[in-house]
């Protein structure tokens, strides 16, 4: 059943909403390579080698050992190796990175979220070295590798002991490559944890139905706003106004709306509404020029909205698109609910519809 409106209400009094917390962008996560393995193994590989220009010395290999140790595993020092990436074995087979002296060698294999299907055998067997262990690094945890010299590392568990050893390191470091660094790691920590902890997960099951009434409490409330839109071009149509509803698609359809000229295609009325449903309640009315009509911006001078020229249309180089006219409006609820009238008394009263029809005059005489 249904709740009704009260007990929806009760529900919000008795009840904070948790707020979920987005994940920090980070630079990996703009160029939309944050989880591409080779891009990760080229990172890995720079702070590896100790003679980069990172200046951070042996942090990342110190760092390495430590958990290896820490998993049972021991090798006392790891020093004088070089780095490899790709490194090519039998079968047409590659090792993601090699870190190898001339007694030495630690084999990773670098996963993100592709399954471990790799041939650790070859990979181990090929490796010339009197000692040598492998790494499986991944984002999560894997249970059983099932190769007696392989152990599992997990991204996380890595890069949180290379961040808990970097205050050693940071007087020497280069500052951009500490910044890289804390990027990789926060990019580590996107890839390795949930959107939702795991309070937030059950507050929604705990609440499902409420929840879901309360989305379509917001839909409806939308689709009010869509309403009132329409009603204010019907009542503006109505005027005589030589308008034309012009209704956005996709995203922008739940923003805003244009009351487009008949006269002219480029001169038109957009009604932005969706900063209505946010706590400030705004509204914004905009007298909008594109294309064709901003050839000769010029012949516009002396038509104002407030007594003077917005010199910020004259002096855009946007030739889509450019606002002659904005003004924003702080409404009250009840003003929300009869938003129809609210547009077309402020359209009216500020002068929008005087000022639409001297720039519609002005492009009917320019053609």
């Amino acid at each position: 059943m249904q709740p009704t409106l009260s007990e929806l209400q009760t529900f919000l009094n008795q009840n904070e909403i948790p707020k979920i917390k987005s994940k920090p962008k980070t630079f990996l996560g703009i160029a939309k390579q944050p989880h591409y393995e080779n891009v990760l193994s080229n990172i890995y590989a720079f702070y590896f080698d100790v003679n980069e220009e990172h200046k951070l010395n042996d942090l990342f290999i110190s760092s390495l050992l430590e958990v290896i140790n820490e998993s049972n595993q021991q090798i006392e020092t790891f020093v004088n190796f070089e780095v490899l990436t790709e490194f090519s074995v039998s079968d047409q087979k590659r090792i993601d990175i090699l870190l190898q002296n001339t007694d030495q060698a630690i084999i990773i294999e670098n996963k993100v979220y592709h399954h471990l299907n790799n041939d650790l055998d070859v990979y181990y067997n090929d490796v010339a070295a009197s000692v040598k262990i492998g790494v499986v690094l991944s984002i999560d945890t894997i249970s059983s590798i099932n190769h007696p010299h392989f152990i599992n590392i997990t991204h996380l568990q890595l890069l949180s002991k290379v961040m808990s050893n970097l205050g050693n390191y940071l007087l020497e470091a280069r500052d951009k490559y500490v910044v890289f660094l804390k990027d990789l790691y926060q990019n580590t920590i996107n890839l390795s944890q949930p959107l939702m902890n795991e309070n937030d997960f059950n507050f929604y099951f705990e609440n499902q139905q409420k929840i879901n009434n309360l989305v379509t409490y917001r839909v409806e409330a939308r689709k009010h706003l869509e309403h009132e839109v329409k009603r204010a071009f019907n009542t503006l149509e109505e005027q005589d106004l030589n308008i034309r509803l012009y209704e956005s698609k996709g995203e922008l359809g739940n923003k805003l709306s244009y009351f487009e000229s008949t006269i002219d295609k480029n001169l038109m009325f957009t009604i932005v509404y969706n900063g209505l449903l946010k706590e400030e309640r705004t509204l914004k009315l905009i007298i909008e020029l594109k294309g064709k009509a901003l050839k000769d911006k010029e012949i516009y001078r002396g038509i104002t909205l407030s007594g003077k020229d917005n010199e910020s249309f004259y002096k855009s180089k946007n030739k889509v698109y450019a606002h002659f006219a904005v003004k924003s409006y702080q409404l009250e609820q009840k003003d929300i609910r009869s938003l129809s009238q609210v547009i077309i008394n402020k359209l009216n009263e500020d002068g929008f519809i005087s000022t639409f029809t001297k720039l519609e005059n002005i492009l009917k005489l320019s053609k």
